[in-house]
């Protein structure tokens, strides 16, 4: 093996009389490179806006809900039990509800939650999106989303009715905050009071709908799953974060690998530059394999001389390209200093660009392979160039 690595190298990468890294064979190098740069950069970003979604939703909700049936009495005990798991961090207790508003001559439905806002700041992350008003809010009063204000024209201190569909109450609400969460449906659709107008509004008494747990890592709630179940019975039903936005995930998770496929078409392409330039070089070295082939060396071993050829020309595009999408991360990520994103429009300030290793790996992984099979029919043909023709031609 040391004996077509070290021809290879020499063939391939090193100067002698005659340069064989020629036009083409850089060409192929910067082929490659490109191709490698632009998934860093495409996967980059998918990855960034991805984890900022995520985000969103986790931030705006507890990673585990425990439902029961209709309502929970015991939640206190119920709460108690679970704050007790190693893997949960915190705690709390709210009311899920439909209602209807009621503001000037306009009128829609409206996601209610009820909340403790001691615990509830514990479990999401709605108070560090207030941006007017307070989050401690006391009976009567209402948080709403960022959206929802703007299409209302609510301020602090602005009043809004809600009408319970259940009892058929309606309630005076002052509004004291206003939160923006930076994911439209939550901004447009959900309104927090407290726990103890949410029942009455939707009379529940001294019950809740839901407990929330925040775990320590939110990416293992469906691992938790079973053993939650396993932990309160079979009287309350479980629900994760990645449960209730399944859809929304797999989206991602599509849109992602379709993206890579198509990005991955540029590798392809850049490839056969790299079939291309074995192929030149088999023609210009007919004599040296003739030469190879009467000392004895096997047609395997020619083979892999113009293989390795090949994956040395790939690697090293591999890894200019790997270098060079990290540049094209950290640019995009800091492209802010120098093009202003209006974040009343996009929720954003910066592109959210995250990268992880297993990407990377992967990107590596996948053109490594590309860049092998381009040399798979090169190889071959040098294998089967016969020695007493390919002197006699010389």
């Amino acid at each position: 093996m040391k004996f077509e690595l070290w021809i290879s190298w020499r063939y391939f990468i090193t100067k002698q009389r005659e340069r064989f890294i020629s036009a083409i064979s850089i060409i192929a190098i910067l082929g490659i490179a490109i191709g490698v740069m632009a998934l860093i950069g495409t996967l980059g970003v998918m990855t960034g806006f991805g984890n900022q979604l995520r985000e969103k939703i986790i931030g705006a909700n507890a990673h585990v809900m425990i439902r029961g049936d209709s309502s929970i009495k015991e939640y206190k005990d119920l709460e108690d039990k679970l704050g007790k798991l190693e893997y949960v961090e915190s705690v709390t207790e709210n009311i899920q509800g439909q209602a209807f508003f009621y503001y000037g001559n306009k009128t829609s439905s409206l996601s209610v939650r009820g909340i403790n806002p001691e615990t509830e700041s514990r479990v999401t992350k709605i108070k560090e999106y207030i941006k007017k008003g307070k989050f401690l809010i006391q009976d009567e009063e209402i948080i709403v989303g960022k959206e929802l204000a703007t299409y209302l024209g609510l301020e602090i201190g602005s009043e809004i009715s809600l009408g319970s569909p259940i009892t058929g109450d309606i309630k005076i609400f002052e509004v004291a905050g206003i939160f923006n969460s930076g994911y439209y449906e939550y901004d447009s659709n959900l309104v927090l009071v407290t726990i103890s107008d949410a029942q009455q509004l939707f009379g529940f008494l001294d019950s809740v709908t839901e407990v929330g747990l925040r775990l320590k890592n939110p990416r293992l709630a469906n691992s938790h799953k079973q053993d939650i179940v396993s932990f309160v019975g079979p009287k309350y039903r479980i629900k994760t974060w990645m449960d209730i936005n399944k859809n929304l995930l797999s989206a991602l998770k599509l849109e992602k690998l379709v993206m890579f496929l198509v990005v991955a078409l540029i590798v392809l392409v850049a490839s056969f530059n790299i079939a291309s330039t074995l192929i030149v070089t088999v023609t210009k070295k007919i004599k040296d394999i003739g030469i190879l082939s009467s000392i004895g060396t096997t047609a395997s071993s020619i083979a892999k001389i113009f293989a390795f050829g090949g994956l040395f020309l790939g690697i090293i595009g591999i890894i200019l390209g790997i270098g060079g999408g990290l540049l094209v991360c950290y640019g995009i990520k800091n492209i802010h200093h120098f093009l202003e994103i209006p974040q009343d429009i996009y929720y954003f300030d910066r592109i959210p660009v995250a990268f992880n290793l297993q990407d990377l790996i992967w990107i590596s992984i996948s053109a490594i392979l590309i860049c092998f099979l381009s040399t798979i029919y090169p190889a071959w043909r040098a294998s089967k160039l016969n020695a007493i023709d390919a002197l006699r031609y010389e």
